[in-house]
Parts: structure tokens; sequence; C-alpha cells
């Protein structure tokens, strides 16, 4: 009789590492009330655990659920159990956002929202209210760039969470938890349905530590339209009579998961090419070309169709996009930022100048692969929403989500695979060095180069999956 799954020590490293996490989630030092969290069960152990301590404890715990992750990567014979996932969020989920103040700012717009306000009209902190205590004082005073769906989500769970000041924040972390479990749910299936590997598509999508650090651990609303995204993707290559699913039933779910966060969009080229891959591939190139434009252009209409009716219907429009530039204002871990920092010896600032050449290569890329590659979609709106994320004014790790889940159904060659991940354990680090140790951008990069390297040879050492 084969051994439990629950029984590898994979499950129970990266659970201690999950414990680590949340504990050193709970200090006071991290939150931006002066009194800090002074409410809920939390309130005594946050007292108690001062802003290093809390460092040491999240940094330690992302390198061991790191190293529960390597340990369970997915081996002929052996996989590791179907709801590891809820195991290792289970310690997340009634601690403070982990490295993050963006629940907070739902919170308070979901307060406004309730009392009648308008978002973007009524600046975060405006209406007072159990949470703007809480507010980053960066973003107090200012409005958001989120679109309509994901203000009503935000006032949804702060009304569950009964407005209370701590437990109407902890409450945002319950749509990222129904995101998770969408792709939890759904990400096996369509992996099965385009002959991908079940097994390595939930290991890297779902059990992936920035999904269980950052997606619920940090409650970004970015999870649930990932989550609604790989569903819309199950839903394309269905065989469902009368309406098409792929021009139709999918771009309407892709909508909705635009009207949650915008980046969403891209994910039209996949759900109008995975259908008619195989046939695409079969056509002379300007034909693939023509068949997957056309099937795109369709899907993106209905899309952006659901879109507007959702945000008119909301009563908010589009309010969002007066706010576009407060994003760049936050000096995040990108690759312009970097550029810009390496270059500040000069006495001149790059950071727009390089932004705007990364923006031209990275359009130019996602151009490419559509071009060269039409009948691979997937591959197509995998690598451009990394391409198109990392070109961006603000980054985070949250932001990697949908392309993590995308690239977990791609059959990667084992250098490809390493890139992404040992990449993605640099860049969990990488992170962790600068919020928490408010490290500059470059030095942050450099730590998650020498993370990323060290993990990869340490796994060298005992043992590689196929890919790795």
């Amino acid at each position: 009789m084969p051994a439990s799954p629950w029984r590898l020590p994979g499950v129970w490293v990266g659970f201690v590492g999950s414990v680590l996490v949340g504990v050193g989630a709970c200090s006071n030092d991290f939150s931006f009330n002066p009194l800090g969290w002074g409410v809920g069960p939390i309130a005594s152990l946050a007292a108690a655990i001062d802003r290093p301590t809390g460092n040491l404890l999240v940094a330690s715990g992302c390198v061991l659920l790191s190293l529960g992750w390597f340990l369970l990567v997915p081996r002929p014979g052996r996989a590791a159990p179907r709801l590891l996932w809820l195991l290792w969020v289970a310690p997340l989920l009634v601690v403070p956002p982990v490295m993050s103040g963006d629940p907070f700012l739902y919170a308070d717009l979901g307060w406004i929202m309730a009392n009648g306000g308008n978002p973007y009209v009524d600046v975060l902190g405006s209406f007072g209210g159990p949470f703007e205590p809480f507010v980053d004082r960066f973003w107090a005073g200012n409005g958001v760039a989120y679109p309509p769906l994901a203000l009503e989500v935000n006032r949804l769970a702060a009304q569950l969470g009964g407005m209370h000041p701590y437990w109407g924040v902890v409450a945002q972390r319950l749509p990222a938890v129904a995101g998770v479990a969408l792709v939890a749910a759904f990400l096996p299936r369509l992996a099965d349905r385009l002959n991908a590997d079940r097994q390595w598509a939930t290991w890297l999508g779902v059990l992936n530590p920035i999904v269980i650090v950052h997606l619920i651990g940090g409650a970004h609303n970015d999870t649930l339209m990932v989550g609604v995204v790989v569903f819309a993707l199950w839903l394309s290559v269905q065989r469902i009579p009368v309406v098409s699913a792929s021009l139709v039933l999918a771009p309407v779910v892709i909508g909705l998961a635009m009207a949650l966060k915008q980046q969403a969009g891209l994910a039209v080229i996949a759900a109008a090419g995975l259908p008619v891959a195989a046939r695409i591939a079969q056509l002379p190139r300007l034909q693939r070309v023509a068949v997957l434009g056309w099937r795109t252009a369709v899907a993106t209409l209905v899309a952006l169709i659901t879109f507007v009716t959702v945000s008119l219907a909301t009563g908010l429009g589009f309010g969002w996009t007066h706010w576009l530039s407060q994003m760049g204002r936050a000096r995040t871990m990108t690759l312009s930022v970097a550029i810009g920092d390496a270059l500040s010896w000069t006495g001149q600032d790059f950071t727009d100048a390089a932004n705007a050449v990364l923006a031209v290569a990275a359009l130019g890329g996602l151009a490419a692969l559509l071009l060269l590659r039409p009948e691979r979609p997937l591959e197509a709106t995998a690598w451009g929403s990394l391409l198109v994320l990392f070109i961006s004014e603000a980054l985070h790790p949250w932001y990697i989500g949908l392309g993590l889940a995308l690239l977990a159904l791609l059959p990667l060659g084992r250098t490809a695979s390493r890139w992404v991940v040992f990449g993605t354990f640099g860049y969990l680090m990488a992170y962790a060095l600068t919020n928490l140790y408010v490290l500059p951008v470059l030095p942050s990069i450099a730590g998650g180069v020498v993370f990323g390297s060290a993990a990869y040879a340490a796994w060298a050492g005992f043992g590689r999956h196929d890919r790795l």
C-alpha cells in the first residue's frame, strides 16, 4: 500500500514556513496605524514582535515554504496532496495582510462604496470610518485605478467583515481564496484538455510560494481575476451547443475578469485560439495569422462590450483612468527603476527613458510571438502577460500570478523551466528584501539572483525533475 502523500516531508516543511510567515506578519510595526493593529486575535502577539523579528520570521518562512515546494516537485508515482494549498494557506487566513498595505485600501474603498461614495471622486481616507487610520499615507488623498467590479467586491468583503477595523480587512482575503480555489479546480482540468502535465500545472500554478505568500497572504484583488481567467480558458475549450464557447461565453467571462483587473484582457488571444490551434497549425503562415487575428478581434469585441456594460451598470464608469499615473509614483522593483538606479551616478534620471524603450521592446516581443507562432495562442498570452508586466511602471509579485498559471500549461523545455522556477524563488526573496528590509531596488534584485542561483545549485545537488 503506497504511503500517504500527506506524509511527504515537503508538505510539513512548507507548512512550518507558512506559519512563520503568518506569525511574522503580525508585528505591529507593519501596520500603517501608529497604534498598531490594536484589535483582533493577534493584538497581544503583535505587540510582542518587533520589526526585526517580524522581518526575520517572514523571510525565513519564505525560504522554508520554497524548500517545501522544491521537495514536492512532481515525479513519476509521486503527487502532492490535492488540497495541500489549503493547508499551506491556513496559517495566513486570519493574520494581517502579508507584505502589503493594499487590503487596507480595499477595505476603505468598501467603506466609501457602502456609504454612497464614488472612490474615483471621493479619495481614500476622505470618508473617515474604521479603516482610515490604516491607509498608507502614500495613497491617502488619492483615488485608485481599480475597475468597478473590483470595488464592488471590496464593498461586499468589508460588509462580510462587519466593517470591523480588523475583520473587515481580513475579509478582503476571501475573494483571493476564491480565486485560488478556481485555479486549483480548473487549471488541472485545462491541463488535461491540452494534454499537459496536470501535476506540474498544479505544482507551478497553485502551490507556488508567490501564490501562497502574496496572492492569498497579501489578499490581493489580482487573485480573483486570475481564477476567473483560468475558468474562462477552460470554458473556451468546452463543446457547448448553440453558442460559441470560445468567441462568446469565454470572452464574456474575460470581460468580467477585466472589470476585476484590466490585465485579464490579454487572455482573449488564448480563448480565441485554443480550440482551433491544431487546425491553425496546418495552414500556411499568413492564413494562420489571419485566422487567429479575426477570432481574437471577435473575442476582444465581446470582452470589451462586457467590460463596458459592467462598468456602466455599477454607476462608476471609467473614473479609474484618472488615477493610472499614481501607480507609477510608487518606486517598485521594476526593470526600468533598476536601470535608473544603475545609471544614477551620471546625475540623470533614465527611468522614464528606460521604461519607454522597454515598452516598445515588450510590445515588439508580443507582436513577434503572434506573427511567428500564431498556432500557439496560449504561449503568446502567457509570455505576453509577463512581457507587459515587466515593463510597467509598477511591478509586484502578485502581478505575475496569471503568467505563472498559464506558463504551467506550456511544454517548457528544461532551460525555460529553470528560469521560471528558480526565477520565481529569486523574485520572492528579492521582494522580501525590498519590502521587509527597505533595501534599494538594485541590491534587492542582486540578492534575489543570489537566492535563486543558490536554490538551483542546492537543487542540482540532490536530484532533478525531468524539466529541471
